[in-house]
């Protein structure tokens, strides 16, 4: 059976998910509503904080949808370090105004917030560009980084 699944860090770069998890069934532009990007887990690899989510009346996560089939979405979850890193959560999401259900990674020890190195940070503005978001949104995001 195929599930729906919200990128919203690094994820969102689609060589990285294609290497992690093979060729997906669908992928589209979608949001996460009253909640917003955060850097509070820290990764050694990438050397700073990765993404995480929070909840935020009024804000707005940018991300996307990939549609895979569920041994694809297990492959993620060890990627993910489910269930030590990141547990894995049903919420709904807008894919062009219209609810969706998608599963969504979700930090379980957040820390308090760390800044993401460039490389990193970097990647994650690539694939929202590369999905079609406009530079205003690129620019939030970097800002929410920067203060």
């Amino acid at each position: 059976m195929a599930v729906w699944y919200f990128a919203y860090g690094s994820n969102l770069d689609q060589e990285g998910m294609r290497r992690r998890v093979g060729e997906w069934l669908d992928l589209k532009p979608a949001i996460l509503r009253d909640y917003k990007i955060v850097f509070n887990v820290f990764s050694s690899s990438w050397r700073g904080g990765v993404a995480n989510i929070e909840e935020s009346p009024g804000s707005v996560v940018y991300g996307a949808v990939y549609l895979l089939e569920e041994s694809q979405l297990e492959k993620l979850d060890k990627y993910e370090g489910v269930p030590h890193l990141y547990h894995r959560r049903k919420m709904t999401v807008e894919v062009g105004g219209r609810p969706l259900e998608a599963y969504v990674y979700v930090a379980t020890n957040p820390r308090p917030r760390l800044t993401p190195s460039s490389s990193y940070l970097a990647l994650v503005l690539k694939g929202l560009k590369k999905l079609g978001y406009s530079d205003d949104v690129i620019h939030s995001i970097r800002m929410q980084v920067e203060r």
